[in-house]
């Protein structure tokens, strides 16, 4: 495997105070082998999680809208859509028992939590941070960052990981730890500090505008439904959609509980403000107890966002 290169090359300047630069691109084949692992495990869960989620509530709300209108074959002893909503409420239950056997969320959420982690220690690691300050050797960081691993994989033993093939301390890794100060300093701020909070800013936006959607899309589900019952109470008919509707409102209500598009917008947001704190402090290290220090505390304000996310979503 060849070294990744740093964007900044040793005779680049280092930013000053404010200065921003292009964000280096770190690949996923600099991060551990832990950290693949457990983001695939993560990212396939999340998608049979949510998946199954939105399966089941659409499968809700064809039963609710079965019950509308009725449709009556053989000399109107069997009503078709009935026997339909049958099949949605018993299609409903096969996938809500699936995902309770399988439990995909618990893999995406733990899943999350060692890839954050893992990826937690990778920096430290390359930056030399505490606890594994550049002032250790090569060999003694490396065995330490191992350490930390097998920790970190005993806590979460049930979870499954993907099958993939990287090594847990990668060329990139080793390659940054032996850059000068400022080289890591300018590799840190930017690609690590800089580049999570561009993403929680576009995070924070994206679901705080989906959170905004979903609002309006209940409140127009609700008048309808009022619009609809005042219907069924004062003409006389036997569509029945005043029920349908509020099932479908009821479907919407429960996928935003999923999404927790507000909680993780002020997350987010909160991550912003703490990582610009971090930013400030950082620049500020000039030796390297200081910068392994800020490092540490940095990834602190990191770790904190993933530990409220995975408390929220355990709740759930």
């Amino acid at each position: 495997m060849t070294n990744i290169p740093l964007h900044a090359p040793p005779s680049t300047r280092t930013m000053q105070d404010g200065e921003m630069a292009s964000a280096p691109t770190i690949p996923a084949s600099a991060m551990p082998q832990l950290f693949l692992a457990a983001d695939a495990a993560s990212v396939a869960a999340q998608r049979t999680y949510v998946g199954g989620v939105c399966g089941r509530l659409l499968l809700l709300v064809a039963a609710a809208a079965t019950g509308i209108v009725t449709w009556r074959v053989g000399s109107g002893r069997i009503d078709v859509l009935g026997l339909v909503g049958v099949v949605a409420f018993i299609g409903a239950i096969l996938v809500e028992a699936s995902l309770w056997r399988q439990r995909p969320d618990r893999t995406w959420y733990d899943g999350r939590a060692v890839a954050e982690s893992a990826k937690t220690l990778a920096w430290k690691f390359s930056v030399g941070a505490l606890p594994l300050p550049i002032t250790m050797s090569g060999a003694d960081a490396t065995r330490g960052l191992i350490d930390k691993f097998a920790q970190l994989q005993r806590q979460f033993a049930d979870l499954e990981l993907s099958p993939v093939a990287a090594p847990q301390v990668s060329d990139w890794m080793t390659a940054q730890r032996s850059t000068p100060l400022a080289d890591r300093k300018q590799l840190y701020l930017i690609g690590r500090i800089q580049d999570q909070q561009r993403w929680y800013e576009t995070k924070a936006k994206y679901n705080q505008r989906q959170s905004a959607r979903w609002r309006t899309g209940l409140v127009v589900l609700e008048l309808s439904g009022a619009v609809a019952s005042l219907i069924t109470a004062v003409v006389k008919t036997e569509l029945m959609l005043g029920p349908a509707v509020a099932m479908i409102a009821g479907a919407a209500i429960a996928w935003t509980e999923a999404k927790q598009h507000d909680s993780l917008a002020r997350a987010y947001s909160a991550a912003c403000v703490d990582l610009s704190n971090a930013d400030a402090k950082l620049r500020l290290a000039e030796t390297e107890e200081a910068w392994s220090r800020e490092v540490d505390d940095a990834e602190e304000a990191i770790s904190r966002e993933h530990v409220v996310w995975l408390a929220t979503r355990h709740r759930l």
